[in-house]
């Protein structure tokens, strides 16, 4: 068995670890997926970290005012 460093012996037991791809980690605000390290552990994009806080707008039904 041939590894990556180019060596014939076979890998000490218990040592041998299947390589699986780096899972999704998606930016939580625009949901893009995140590659650099300080994006993935703060979950956020670097243009979604500069932006400031989203402030919900609720719209409610109110009565006129009189003379409007």
């Amino acid at each position: 068995m041939k590894d990556q460093r180019g060596s014939t012996e076979p890998p000490l037991p218990g040592t041998a670890v299947e390589r699986r791809p780096a899972p999704v980690v998606r930016c939580r605000r625009c949901h893009r997926p995140l590659r650099s390290p300080e994006s993935r552990w703060e979950k956020l994009g670097r243009h979604c970290a500069d932006a400031p806080e989203r402030t919900p707008v609720y719209v409610i039904d109110q009565d006129q005012l009189p003379g409007t």
